[in-house]
């Protein structure tokens, strides 16, 4: 099983500066990297269940398991916040059966695999354009396996059955979709939002990334002390002296 540990400052800075220069899901998978010891290409093709649940630990470990969220009503445009905790979001890993990846219809028997981040990758176009992603994903990680009919003409898999594998997708891999129910007060909207660790970590390591890199900033030039000790002494005796420059 593969474990993240958690970062201390310069660590994590030091994987930032590598990560951040990265495009997605490469970014991602740097910091899982770094805080597995994993190869990036061996994290690259865990599902993306298994790659957001490893995100989710490190999460915690590094910031603890309190997430603070907001989004806008899609209806009213009222922003919303909320507060929960990452524990409850991470869920646990099924033992599948290699008969789970196969499903029929009448005319054609499919194997699929789950997506991973190879197939996110593939999603988008070297000008940072989004592709298909259905397609994408159904070309890769589906392949025709029987047909009822001449086994010599094209074959064609039916959308319904597209449909059925993706559904059976995302609950082989129940991780890789975890969705929010939301409620506007305000207008009395319903609706559901997907949550995205990757996109929720990187966000806030770079803002963390950066109001740390202005403390070191403030320390060094106040005080004529290295990166390396500032950086080492920890956050609330940062923050001790940080709190002297304002006096």
């Amino acid at each position: 099983m593969i474990r993240a540990i958690a970062f201390d400052d310069s660590r994590l800075l030091d994987t930032w500066d590598r990560a951040a220069v990265l495009d997605r899901p490469w970014r991602e998978l740097a910091m899982l990297e770094s805080a597995t010891g994993v190869a990036l290409d061996e994290l690259a093709r865990l599902s993306i269940g298994e790659r957001d649940r490893l995100l989710l630990n490190l999460r915690i470990g590094a910031f603890g398991s309190s997430l603070h969220c907001e989004t806008t009503c899609p209806a009213c445009g009222t922003r919303l916040e909320m507060s929960l905790d990452a524990r409850e979001l991470l869920v646990a890993a099924s033992v599948n059966d290699p008969s789970d990846f196969v499903l029929s219809d009448d005319a054609v028997t499919v194997r699929f695999r789950l997506p991973d981040s190879t197939d996110l990758a593939a999603c988008w176009t070297k000008m940072g354009e989004p592709l298909d992603a259905a397609r994408v994903i159904g070309e890769r990680c589906m392949e025709v396996v029987a047909t009822a009919g001449d086994p010599t003409l094209p074959v064609a898999i039916s959308n319904r059955l597209r449909d059925h594998v993706a559904e059976r997708m995302a609950a082989l891999d129940a991780q890789a979709d975890v969705v929010f129910d939301l409620h506007c007060v305000a207008c009395n909207h319903h609706w559901q939002s997907p949550f995205d660790p990757a996109t929720f970590l990187l966000s806030e390591v770079d803002a963390y990334a950066a109001r740390l890199t202005l403390e070191v900033h403030q320390l060094a030039r106040a005080y004529g002390w290295h990166e390396a000790s500032i950086l080492a002494m920890g956050a609330t005796r940062r923050r001790r002296y940080l709190s002297l420059l304002l006096q």
